[in-house]
């Protein structure tokens, strides 16, 4: 959308929220070399931005003359923290800006996962976030949307880009949707996460919190935690040998843990951003695995929360 806009001399204004994924946030500077606009909006403690005021700003760019994108994080892909639906299309009625939905945590993390508005521009869905190949994604955009390819040179998928498709990674999204659409159980998987949470939420006490408790809607399969005075390095290797699989939310580097910029732009501090760990369960999870689950966990936290 960008370089469409640069080649028709236009100038646009891109709004990104400070918790977006790293694909779009470093996106920054190659957007203001095209001669385009980024903002960024902030959210608060429990992962809300104020939809009023971006929907605002937004109208004041197209005041100015300049075409608008918005990037909306439907999900996010760290705290699981869910912006619904229906922000989006508020933000759509009042300003009418080109909105795209990152919908790449969706599929089998929410109970309407596959209930999307027409009215919106495009969406975006990763295959290997719901057991699809890796390497391999679709978007849903409108008939009329015109963009200018980043590949040329071929006319595959209607002059979008060039190179031979990934057939077999295409069928392995149809063969994975199939999968979630005939055994997800939104209810059963809300109460396996519940029961883990709860017993979580006991176990820490106030040496920890789940990061967007309170937040109006959340997904149905991720624990994010913060552990205050623990270091994230050190328990992801204990879970390691409970053979659980987890996140610690921080990037490495040089064997140098960084903080997570996702907890810092809501408001925790820099040693609680490298102190956090992410529990992501499977679509399919079942309430009877929840206490075998938690057993691996609290093993792990006997030996350093008491």
């Amino acid at each position: 959308m960008a370089l469409k806009y640069f080649k028709e001399k236009k100038v646009a204004s891109f709004f990104f929220s400070t918790v977006d994924h790293a694909c779009v946030v470093l996106l920054k500077d190659d957007l203001e070399a095209l001669g385009h606009h980024v903002f960024f909006f902030e959210v608060n403690r429990e992962g809300l931005f104020d939809t009023q005021e971006l929907i605002t700003k937004i109208n004041h760019q197209q005041h100015l003359g300049h075409e608008s994108f918005i990037n909306f994080t439907y999900i996010n892909n760290e705290t699981g923290i869910v912006w619904p639906l229906s922000l989006a299309l508020k933000i759509k009625e009042e300003t009418n800006a080109f909105l795209h939905v990152d919908a790449v945590q969706l599929v089998g993390k929410i109970s309407n996962w596959n209930h999307l508005s027409p009215v919106l521009d495009a969406y975006t869905f990763s295959g290997h976030k719901f057991g699809a190949l890796k390497g391999v994604g679709f978007s849903f955009v409108k008939n009329d949307l015109k963009f200018s390819p980043l590949l040329v040179g071929g006319n595959q998928q209607l002059g979008l880009r060039p190179g031979t498709e990934n057939v077999i990674g295409i069928y392995s999204l149809k063969l994975a949707l199939e999968d979630i659409k005939e055994h997800f159980s939104a209810t059963e998987l809300l109460e396996a996460k519940n029961e883990i949470e709860s017993k979580l939420i006991n176990l820490i006490g106030t040496k920890g919190e789940v990061v967007g408790f309170h937040s109006p809607e959340r997904n149905l399969n991720t624990i994010f935690l913060v552990l205050h005075g623990q270091k994230a390095e050190i328990l992801s290797a204990k879970f390691d040998l409970q053979k659980v699989d987890l996140s610690t939310g921080s990037a490495c580097s040089s064997g140098i843990i960084k903080e997570n910029r996702i907890l810092m732009s809501m408001g925790y501090s820099f040693d609680d951003s490298r102190s956090s760990l992410r529990f992501s369960f499977s679509p399919l999870m079942k309430k009877s695995e929840a206490q075998k689950y938690f057993e691996k966990i609290e093993s792990v936290f006997k030996g350093i929360l008491h």
